[in-house]
């Protein structure tokens, strides 16, 4: 193999290293921007631990984040692009160009008052003073589509705006009737602000289910239908005393849909896989949920992590495959190509370079019919002028032993030739 050979092999080898580089960096940890906030909500602390977690575990996804005033700054920045994924409350905000990778927390929103006040349903409370905690802003929304529902407009109550530590007090001091609780009982259990209310209102609060909430739920594809179970807020006896009917509102880890599904879907198994190892420094985690992938579901799901949740992710191979094998392929053709272009060369080479052996027959005719010294010592100059070019040619491997030894036989004929013409003329001198 000549020059030529070793440059397209080394081509090749650099095109195979640099497919082999991609795959590679391809491969690596994929850094994603989260946005959340504010600065410690339960939704932050959710994130915080997601980051601590993927890191930790030293899962191929990790996340950096992006901390947001709360939902409503959070949807605009996945909208927007300055991020990849956002933990937002649909209720409140909810991303245009965003669908949800994973629920991240699921509430039940009720109504609790003293037991000494004689209500049961939504409608009686006209003429109360109702307390809500007022960050975010979206629980005073959230407040009055409820009553709305009942047909109670937002001046026929006393809206109290609280702030979480002052539930307690504004319970125990009278200064509110009720407390639309929003937080209070998740998905899987009572948090501690279900007990302060239980100590704020009395060992046996009322519940007010808000029983029409399928029709809120049609309302507003944001809210959910739910159910308060039995002994959710714990007590002896148990409290509520039986499952109440209620809305369910949640928390939505939303990716951006132009992200790519395997790293979507990648995100979502790690952060699942968290469950276990943070549950005892972060009980809230065990509410993850994956959202329904019904084609009718209220909110999409990012294509990605349907197709986790479906169990259809497609393998590395599986995605890219056919292009693996097409580059084989190509590689297998190109080398083809490039032997047979090789081959072609070197054969073209080889002829040029065996040309020299016609000249050095036309040499030997002409040692033959070499009329004086001068002209025999001539020729020999020509013969030594081919030889050194075939061992140049030698040397650039554009021929092989097999041609060395042709050339070799024909400078022997030379050489014996030119002596026997050289004895013929001195002979020929000595006689004249």
């Amino acid at each position: 193999m000549g020059r030529r050979g070793f440059a397209v092999l080394a081509g090749l080898l650099l095109t195979a290293g640099l497919v082999a580089l991609g795959v590679f960096l391809w491969s690596q940890p994929k850094t994603l921007k989260l946005a959340v906030g504010p600065l410690g909500s339960d939704d932050a602390r959710m994130a915080a631990a997601f980051v601590q977690g993927l890191s930790r575990e030293k899962k191929s996804v990790r996340l950096r984040l992006i901390l947001t005033e709360g939902s409503a700054e959070s949807a605009r920045k996945i909208d927007t692009g300055e991020v990849d994924l956002a933990i937002v409350r649909p209720d409140i905000a909810l991303p245009a160009k965003a669908d949800t990778a994973l629920i991240t927390r699921r509430s039940f929103p009720f109504f609790i008052a003293a037991k000494t006040l004689p209500v049961d349903r939504v409608p009686g409370l006209r003429g109360k003073r109702i307390g809500v905690v007022r960050n975010p802003a979206g629980n005073l929304d959230l407040l009055k589509l409820v009553l709305s529902q009942y047909e109670v407009q937002p001046e026929e109550v006393e809206i109290v705006e609280l702030t979480p530590d002052a539930v307690v007090g504004a319970a125990r001091e009278g200064r509110i009737d009720a407390f639309f609780a929003i937080d209070a009982v998740s998905a899987r259990t009572a948090n501690e602000a279900a007990q302060r209310l239980r100590a704020a209102f009395g060992s046996e609060p009322g519940i007010i289910p808000i029983r029409e909430a399928d029709a809120l739920a049609a309302r507003n594809r944001a809210v959910e239908a739910g159910e308060i179970v039995r002994g959710a807020l714990g007590g002896d006896p148990p409290l509520p005393a039986e499952n109440l009917p209620t809305i369910s509102i949640t928390s939505r880890l939303m990716a951006a849909q132009s992200l790519d599904d395997g790293r979507v879907a990648d995100l979502v198994s790690a952060i699942l896989s968290l469950r276990v190892a943070l549950a005892g420094e972060l009980p809230a985690i065990q509410g993850l949920e994956t959202p329904a992938t019904d084609k009718d579901a209220p909110l999409a799901v990012h294509s990605g992590a349907a197709a986790f949740i479906d169990g259809e992710q497609e393998t590395f191979f599986e995605l890219y495959g056919d292009w693996f094998y097409l580059g084989v392929m190509a590689l297998s053709l190109l080398g083809s190509g490039a032997a047979a272009v090789l081959g072609v060369a070197s054969t073209a080479r080889r002829r040029r370079a065996m040309e020299g052996l016609s000249r050095l027959v036309a040499l030997l005719r002409a040692i033959r019919a070499a009329e004086d010294e001068k002209r025999l010592a001539g020729i020999e100059r020509e013969a030594d002028a081919v030889l050194a070019e075939v061992l140049e040619s030698y040397s650039r491997g554009d021929i092989d032993a097999g041609g060395v030894g042709a050339y070799r036989l024909a400078m022997d004929q030379l050489g014996r030739a030119a002596a026997e013409r050289r004895l013929a003329l001195s002979e020929a001198s000595q006689a004249g």
